[in-house]
């Protein structure tokens, strides 16, 4: 019996105006399962005359249609099927000019849900009767958008309602079912697609674009390693592969590839991890990647082990006092960029940093033989403070391992550290403080200070005068123990970060550098003096405290204020602006890095200290120059330090007993005494031309050995002469408006194809790209996104990374070469596809180039 719908519905498409030029509506009614074959014959519609289709009578029924009767309206029932190309069909021509007309549930369900009404889609739908028997899934499938005109795009977006998935490619489908584990009783994604769908086509479309061949007794394991290993295929040599040959498809490799590129770059990433572990565990890959060379490495990173790998064999080498600087350089290079670096980063960096000290050893191999103060001094602040850097840097990342330690690596880079602090502390500290107390010896015993040299007492005077007489505010900002090679790293930051110029100097801290002396001296006033309390006075004013330093400021300069870091941290924008306003001299408190290194419990942490305080002075000069309205900035410091990881020696440390007398106060890198004492192995400093008050004299350590006292905290050390400590920076920060002729704003480098040809014959190729400017003040580190696109702006490449970090003006060593590979996919040769290459701020590039690959596209479905 009919249903109503299909009667209305048949009402209505007669009732229906005709189409233009059409003198009468023949509909066709498509029923190739003979499902209303009976039921059709009692369908009577006013006007219309039924005619059923049998096999035999199709000529009659054509001679009847196409001469005897050219005005009536006909409904002809076909329960008939022919040929795709329709040869059979002896009213073909007359279907062509007539409408079509379907009431079964898929033609219902096709007509809903934009599907082609093809013999093709009908038996395509069939296969998912279970699937849309269901509101919520149809809903879904629905929303995705699509409309289907082949079963391929249809298998693949029913499967990706299975897998919760807003639709999709294969890809995304292959990578939800992976991701869900690889326990295929317990894998939700792919018992939906079993119990919902239809698993047969799931493992055609598995094997059309993996080249993987399921069985019923086959774990997805052997799914994940077949895809992995044929990924790792496209960029590893046949031979490291060898005995694998079962888990690679040849024809799959770029698929293989591009889907596990493109993995690591997704949300799921974590589950990648899993599975790339639980394959490089169970292939035993661990010892397959130890016997290929690195070279032969570089070029892929399916799996985390390769990174591993590669480290594992450069900390070995070094363990045995082997540094190959160059090779170290470019492997990190190329590893930044590669898909597992974050897993191994603090490792990747540690190794960069141990190649760069190694760098700076070979260049300085024969030591440091000045013998003018100030030679040594300019050494330093122009070169030889990078061992202090790099030093710190590796620490850090160092340090970071130790959180989480790997297995395989931890040992091995610990064994690296020791090599470390050998270059840092047996050679460059040892070499580099020799040379500078030789140099300095004669000074410190007759003036108290290194003459010829800019001293942190004349701060005040030589800084921040001159910017009040030229009718300038001046923020002062004291970080405490601000290093001057950090002080180097935030200059640069702020110039690459900020719309000012940032110049830094450095002058020489008062002795001893501790923090009572180093601030007093950076305050106004004329006579700095120490009581027999050993508290330090300026023009017998107390210098302790913040409130303290603000009345001194204030006596030279009515219009000064003093105010910690943290308290105008949480002082409102309105509370800020209202606490400078008027004044001429701000001086700001900020400290974070003594304030972990002068405690015992948290010395090891000074070197992230240092990184945190460089973040925070960056945030202050952005509130001075956003919220305050200010332009001229001073940042300096009290004193440096000493940090070395290694535990002190006995050797290193000199005995109390050493002072013939009375001592006022000692530290592990000073002592304070009266004239009348006397000390073996340490330099005698002159005071008094410095200091007033009480007659004294003071002491400090040739060397970088520590005074023995009580108490922990012996490795973060400072209050000495050496350069680290006597090194103060002064970073002179001129905040710029859009309109000033200073002005300069930041700038990306730039990144230009310099490749000549603009035609692709294969699927992996490499091109040439120049970075266009070196890093500097104002010109920043930037990471350029490249890939390629079709003429719709989609992408038919992955996506390589390039970080434009070079500083060489020799633009030939601002090259970078750059592997691409395209997506296994039909290229039309004749159309345009565009190189695009990105960044986050920057217009994108874009270059035109011809892709001619033969390729044939074998992705049809049997089902």
């Amino acid at each position: 019996m009919l249903s109503d719908t299909i009667k209305s519905r048949l009402v209505e498409r007669f009732a229906a105006p005709l189409p233009e030029f059409h003198k009468r509506r023949i509909v066709f009614w498509y029923d190739e399962d003979s499902e209303f074959a009976e039921a059709v014959d009692e369908l009577a519609l006013s006007g219309v005359t039924l005619v059923k289709l049998n096999g035999k009578n199709n000529f009659a029924v054509k001679k009847l249609l196409a001469a005897d009767d050219l005005t009536g309206d006909y409904l002809v029932y076909d329960p008939l099927s022919y040929d795709k190309d329709g040869k059979d069909d002896w009213l073909l021509d007359i279907k062509l000019y007539s409408e079509e007309f379907r009431a079964d549930l898929v033609s219902l369900q096709m007509e809903e849900l934009l599907v082609e009404p093809s013999s093709a889609m009908r038996k395509t739908m069939k296969l998912y009767a279970k699937f849309l028997d269901n509101k919520d899934r149809k809903a879904k499938l629905r929303k995705i958008g699509r409309m289907y005109q082949a079963p391929l795009q249809l298998h693949i977006d029913i499967m990706a309602v299975l897998s919760n998935l807003p639709g999709g490619s294969a890809q995304d489908v292959i990578i939800a079912v992976l991701s869900a584990g690889l326990e295929k009783e317990n894998n939700v994604p792919l018992a939906n697609i079993e119990k919902f769908g239809n698993i047969e086509a799931f493992w055609q479309l598995i094997q059309k674009y993996t080249g993987y061949v399921n069985a019923d007794d086959r774990p997805l394991s052997d799914l994940a390693a077949h895809i992995l290993i044929t990924a790792l295929s496209q960029t590893t040599p046949a031979s490291a592969l060898r005995g694998l040959e079962r888990y690679v498809s040849d024809s799959s490799k770029a698929y293989c590839y591009q889907l596990v590129h493109e993995w690591q770059r997704s949300e799921n990433i974590g589950d990648l991890v899993e599975i790339c572990r639980f394959v490089e565990h169970e292939l035993r890959l661990f010892e397959r990647f130890d016997k290929v060379e690195i070279t032969g490495l570089l070029k892929s990173d399916t799996f985390p082990a390769i990174n591993e790998s590669i480290l594992k064999r450069f900390y070995n080498e070094i363990s045995e006092r082997v540094i190959r600087v160059d090779v170290i350089l470019d492997v990190v290079e190329n590893r930044r960029t590669s898909g597992w670096y974050h897993l191994s980063v603090d490792y990747f960096e540690s190794l960069y940093y141990i190649a760069k000290m190694q760098e700076f050893y070979l260049a300085h191999i024969e030591g440091f033989h000045l013998v003018e103060p100030v030679k040594v001094w300019k050494l330093y602040t122009t070169d030889a403070y990078k061992m202090d850097s790099y030093y710190r840097h590796f620490h850090y990342f160092f340090g970071n391992t130790l959180k989480s330690p790997h297995v395989l690596l931890e040992d091995a880079l610990k064994k690296c550290s020791d090599v470390v602090e050998g270059l840092y502390c047996e050679w460059f500290l040892k070499e580099l403080t020799l040379n500078w107390t030789n140099a300095i010896a004669g000074d410190l015993d007759a003036l108290g200070y290194v003459s010829e040299i800019n001293k942190q007492r004349d701060f005040y005077r030589r800084y921040v005068s001159p910017n009040v007489s030229k009718g300038n505010r001046v923020f002062v900002v004291i970080s405490d123990a601000l290093r001057f090679e950090v002080a180097v790293e935030l200059s640069e930051n702020l110039a690459h970060t900020t719309k000012g110029v940032a110049t830094l100097e450095a002058v020489q801290a008062v002795f001893p550098s501790i923090t009572k002396f180093g601030m007093a001296a950076l305050l106004s006033g004329k006579e700095l003096s120490v009581n027999d309390k050993m508290e330090v006075t300026v023009d017998g004013n107390p210098t302790s405290s913040t409130i303290g330093r603000g009345t001194i400021l204030s006596f030279a300069n009515p219009d000064s204020v003093a105010v910690t870091y943290k308290d105008l941290l949480q002082m409102k924008q309105a509370e800020r602006r209202a606490l400078v306003q008027g004044k001429e001299i701000v001086y700001i408190y900020h400290n974070t890095i003594d304030a972990l290194g002068d405690k015992p419990a948290t010395e090891t942490k000074v070197f992230e200290a240092c990184d945190s305080a460089i973040s925070e002075l960056n945030a202050i000069v952005k509130i001075i120059v956003n919220d305050l309205s200010g332009s001229n900035v001073l940042i300096t410091a009290d004193h440096g330090f000493l940090y070395t990881y290694k535990p002190l020696e006995e050797s290193q440390k000199i005995s109390r007993q050493t002072f013939n007398g009375e001592i006022y106060e000692l530290g592990r890198r000073y002592a304070l005494v009266p004239p009348e004492t006397t000390a073996n192995y340490l330099l005698p400093v002159k005071t008094e031309r410095e200091f007033g008050g009480i007659p004294m004299k003071g002491y400090a350590p040739q060397d970088t050995v520590r005074i023995r006292v009580q108490g922990g905290g012996e490795n973060y050390v400072h209050g000495g002469i050496s350069l680290q400590e006597m090194v103060v920076p002064v970073i002179v920060y001129k905040g710029m408006r859009s309109g000033s002729k200073r002005y300069v704003e930041v700038q990306n480098p730039g990144l230009s194809l310099i490749s000549e040809s603009r035609k692709v014959t294969n699927l992996m190729f490499s091109l040439d790209f120049l970075q266009k400017q070196p890093i500097g003040d104002k010109v920043q580190v930037c990471n350029y996104s490249l890939y390629f696109t079709d003429d719709m702006g989609v992408p038919v490449s992955d996506t390589q990374t390039v970080i434009a970090d070079r500083t060489s003006d020799n633009a030939s060593e601002r090259v970078f070469r750059v592997r691409f590979t395209l997506k296994q996919m039909q290229f039309n040769r004749n159309k345009i596809y565009r190189l695009v290459i990105a960044n986050d701020t920057d217009v994108p590039e874009e270059a035109e180039f011809r892709i001619d690959i033969a390729f044939a596209d074998d992705f049809g479905f049997d089902l």
